[in-house]
């Protein structure tokens, strides 16, 4: 009897389930949006059960399609760096103060004063930054006292939804990595650092394989989202993880680019990189005989979603009238103007920035508008920008990592604009292919390890098998010039607005 493989990626802008054949064939893939809460400060907020309720509406959903007797395994990624406090109940005692989220800066400084920057980073992978785990729970600790006592465990997206399905508390060595209280060189918790943030280390789950059955579906869970009780349960990784493994990137020297809300260049290695600099960081493979070393910014999707929202008036009407996509307009228009946005540099740094500047309080900026330019030029520059940012981030990993291949395999929604595969084709100065499952590159991969922890696979390099490349964008030599001129505009810009960025906080 064919078996069924469904994977969830639980994102920043909602959940999405996919069922795929064991051949790999996509069946069918169903998005449930929930909120994000911003306010003051840096804070980004998101309610753990509305992640669930999305996850039981989508999971209903998806057994329209298929008997769920028929499902085998589900398994899941996530997004990372959150933290998410509950009780020994498991029961939220707050949302979730996920990744975006930059308020604890003052508790990162203090882990600087204490612990030392250069041993925390040799130590966890990571630089110190205000977007991880430990600085959030610190913050808990510091202005939600009760909330801090009353905690049995801080735990990230897909940990909490697998505690939903199984009751089992866990983490798995990729989202462990994320949170900067892990030692990526031992692979245990980091209890030196954990000590000297003034944390209790038993506010920590277990960390296990992510390639492992960690429970199975309870009654209760069975009932309230439609699957099977007692169906496996593999723990499954952290999203950029699963993308890459959903990317046929799942060994050393393989190399992939997610491009989601935010995005990730990452490389598959045998041992942490070290870059003296520290303008990329060290992750946890879902597979814990390796690690990723990746850059990762803020806002790539985020800052085409912003783009859209706010500058595409024409866009979403034309879409709404015709009913094609708004972003087959978007990039027309976008198309419009030439290589440079005639002039124009957008900063797409909405989020502060993680790699490679490691700046919270960076803001975006368009810089160099006159009256020449038009609306089409900011909306070209908007994805120029974010492709010129991933290009720093690659530079940076070449220094660290020798032999990158000349083509890389790019997932994500933003794969899928002409003008960001040709961008990204220049920038890199290498080939940029696409496949026929580049925007369930994340869900390929939790299916694939869901297949694996239940031995339906013999490893987690299904991908190369399942996916077809489509299209394949090369680098054009003009282009390429062009663009190293203009990198180091790009890179100037940035370092001339670092004094003006904490000033605009009124």
């Amino acid at each position: 009897m064919t078996k069924y493989l469904l994977a969830h990626d639980i994102g920043t802008s909602g959940d999405k389930a996919a069922l795929f054949r064991e051949d790999g064939t996509l069946i069918k893939s169903i998005i449930r949006e929930y909120p994000t809460y911003y306010s003051a400060h840096g804070c980004v907020e998101q309610n753990p059960e509305e992640w669930w309720q999305a996850v039981c509406e989508s999971t209903r959903e998806i057994l329209g399609y298929v008997d769920k007797n028929e499902i085998a395994a589900v398994s899941f990624g996530g997004q990372m760096m959150g933290s998410l406090c509950v009780d020994k109940n498991g029961t939220p005692l707050r949302n979730s103060i996920i990744w975006a989220d930059t308020r604890s800066g003052k508790e990162a400084q203090y882990i600087a004063d204490h612990y030392g920057r250069d041993e925390f980073y040799y130590t966890t992978g990571h630089r110190l930054s205000s977007s991880h785990s430990i600085t959030k729970l610190m913050w808990i600790r510091d202005h939600e006292p009760e909330v801090y006592k009353n905690t049995y465990k801080s735990l990230n997206s897909r940990d909490y939804i697998v505690l939903k399905l199984t009751g089992v508390f866990a983490t798995d060595y990729s989202d462990a990595s994320g949170t900067l209280a892990y030692n990526i060189r031992k692979k245990c918790w980091a209890d030196d650092v954990i000590e000297s943030a003034g944390l209790d280390i038993n506010k920590f789950p277990e960390i296990h394989s992510g390639l492992e059955v960690i429970g199975y579906v309870t009654e209760k869970a069975a009932a309230e989202c439609g699957l099977k009780a007692g169906m496996p349960v593999v723990l499954g990784g952290g999203d950029g993880c699963m993308a890459r493994i959903g990317s046929g990137c799942e060994r050393p020297g393989e190399y992939n680019i997610n491009l989601g809300t935010s995005a990730v260049n990452g490389a598959v290695c045998a041992e942490p990189a070290n870059d003296p600099k520290q303008r990329i960081v060290t992750w946890c493979h879902v597979d814990p005989r390796y690690v990723s070393v990746c850059g990762t910014m803020q806002a790539c999707g985020a800052s085409i979603s912003w783009m859209k929202n706010n500058l595409c008036q024409e866009e979403k009407a034309l879409a709404q009238k015709t009913g094609e996509s708004v972003y087959t307009y978007l990039n027309e228009n976008a198309a419009k103007s030439p290589v440079g946005s005639n002039g124009l540099l957008f900063l797409p740094y909405l989020h502060g920035e993680r790699s490679p500047h490691w700046n919270p309080d960076a803001k975006g900026a368009f810089i160099g508008l006159t009256m020449k330019h038009t609306a089409n030029d900011m909306k070209h520059a908007v994805l120029e920008g974010v492709c010129m940012n991933m290009g720093l981030i690659h530079n940076i990993i070449k220094e660290n990592v020798p032999d990158l291949p000349d083509q890389v395999i790019v997932s994500g929604g933003a794969a899928n604009s002409p003008i960001v595969s040709q961008a990204m084709a220049d920038i890199y100065n290498i080939s940029m292919a696409t496949t026929d499952l580049s925007e369930e590159a994340g869900s390929l991969g939790a299916a694939i390890v869901a297949g694996y922890g239940i031995g339906l696979y013999p490893d987690i390099g299904m991908a190369r098998q399942f996916m077809k490349i489509t299209k394949v964008t090369h680098p054009i030599p003009e282009n390429v010039e062009k663009y190293k001129e203009i990198l180091p505009v790009f890179q100037e810009a940035y370092e001339s607005l670092i004094g003006i960025y904490p000033k605009l906080n009124w």
